[in-house]
């Protein structure tokens, strides 16, 4: 099977990818060269009554829940299709931000549906990569043939797709439709592909961790360009960094000091504070940082000038970190950083509690090969705890109609404790109502707004009849 890309978005009813849900699902397949060699692939989530979307995400989408319950399969079945596509042997699944959002999004949507959330990043030749910091570098590297024209208000440049394809006269009818920003990714790749092809060529061929890790040597500490929305200013979004030392126990991270920053902070810090030292920054090198050779910058006088960087301060800084040994000892000698997470309950728990056994991975096989009307009748000796009570959830969202009687009812009041204390940031029953109301209230909503608001009011009114009556 050749190699391809698939190009894929999501439209979400909330911004959390722990507590909220997907609302519709895009993606094409292309070739390596960018050429669409499929049909498209739509796809919409039916939602489940222990949920409430966020209203400022449908004004955002259009979706509103009865659209999605009217076009969308069951949650099984949709990341079921989903994983087809993302796991075919040789694919690399690229997004627009897809690693820092809908990435995570499909993860905790295969956590709940007791699939492997990680192996289809990986197996069969498979691999991932995100195209928005290969924007960011294009703007702050080589922008030559692309335009950046859009501006925050403080003068920082702007990266929205939206933006980027009115700038290069690209067609985005309809945006925050999946399918038309998918569409409109691609293209903008295109161009960039077209008009720096070196560029695009780099990046691509340096997605990997084993790659980004090459490229950071923490025995000579030897100076890159790192591109990062962290460091986004009116200049651009890449500093030059000197990478420090790996992380202890961690093998994707990787520590790195921010050139531009006063390096002498990190001696007088001690294990406990060093961290937070300014310009102490990590690398996680399986989520393809975008990475450039130093030389980008002390050999192209029209970067230097673009970026504004002082390099005298950077080669003291550097130099001062080459003569400190101490500081990377003392990095290495700090505390594991564990995944913190003050939410108990088991849906939003993906990094909390480490990875599935093997023992546990073997009966998460057996669950979905089993008939839902079968699940909650065979016994399991999960090694998880927080397993069978996730049992129970997923079957009841995806086959309510094989719960028995008693089962039936603890569904509901799970939904009514769900709906009136949801977990996370998401809004309980009264707190939605309450926004709907007074976003329908205001003068600066539109009449279409105003359309998917009433939608919405309707969806917690028949929740409400269904659930808590």
């Amino acid at each position: 099977m050749n190699d391809s890309m698939f190009w894929y978005d999501l439209e979400t009813f909330g911004l959390s990818p722990f507590t909220d849900r997907i609302a519709q699902f895009a993606g094409v397949r292309t070739d390596m060269d960018l050429n669409i060699i499929d049909d498209p692939v739509i796809l919409y989530c039916k939602p489940t009554p222990d949920y409430l979307p966020t209203p400022q995400s449908c004004l955002v989408t259009g979706i509103t829940p009865q659209i999605a319950m009217k076009n969308g399969i069951i949650e099984e079945k949709f990341i079921e299709k989903i994983l087809k596509q993302l796991s075919r042997p040789k694919t690399v699944t690229v997004g627009f931000n897809n690693i820092g959002f809908d990435d995570e999004f499909i993860r905790n949507c295969l956590y709940r549906n007791f699939y492997d959330p990680y192996e289809r990043e990986w197996k069969n030749g498979c691999s991932r990569w995100d195209v928005l910091d290969l924007v960011r570098a294009c703007h702050d590297l080589r922008p030559e043939g692309i335009k950046f024209l859009h501006r925050s208000e403080n003068g920082n440049p702007q990266f929205k797709l939206v933006f980027l394809t009115e700038d290069n006269n690209i067609e985005q009818v309809g945006a925050h439709d999946a399918l038309v920003d998918v569409l409109a990714t691609i293209n903008v790749v295109k161009l960039i592909r077209q008009k720096q092809p070196k560029l695009y060529d780099f990046y691509f061929s340096h997605r990997s961790k084993d790659k980004v890790l090459s490229l950071l040597d923490t025995v000579r500490n030897t100076p890159v360009l790192y591109t990062t929305a962290n460091f986004t200013n009116k200049n651009g979004c890449t500093r030059p960094i000197a990478p420090l030392t790996g992380h202890p126990e961690m093998s994707n991270l990787i520590y790195a000091f921010d050139l531009t920053e006063n390096a002498e902070e990190l001696v007088n810090a001690n294990e406990e504070s060093i961290l937070k030292v300014p310009g102490l920054i990590k690398i996680h090198a399986n989520k393809c940082p975008y990475i450039a050779p130093i030389e980008m910058l002390t050999r192209v006088p029209s970067v230097q000038n673009r970026l504004n960087i002082d390099m005298e301060l950077m080669e003291k800084n550097l130099s001062f970190i080459k003569n400190n040994p101490d500081i990377m000892s003392k990095l290495r000698r700090t505390k594991k950083e564990e995944y913190s997470s003050e939410e108990k309950d088991p849906d939003a728990r993906i990094y909390s509690d480490g990875f599935t056994t093997r023992h546990d991975k073997e009966l998460f096989d057996k669950v979905r090969s089993l008939k839902p009307s079968e699940r909650l009748r065979t016994s399991f000796h999960f090694d998880s705890e927080k397993a069978s009570k996730m049992l129970f959830r997923q079957v009841a969202r995806n086959y309510p109609e094989v719960l028995s009687e008693k089962e039936s009812k603890m569904w509901k009041n799970f939904c009514a404790a769900r709906l009136l204390q949801p977990i996370g940031k998401n809004p309980s029953l009264d707190s939605y109502q309450r926004t709907v109301s007074e976003l329908l209230e205001s003068v600066d909503t539109t009449g279409k707004e105003k359309l998917v608001l009433i939608a919405l009011r309707e969806y917690a009114n028949t929740l409400s009849e269904n659930i808590l009556h």
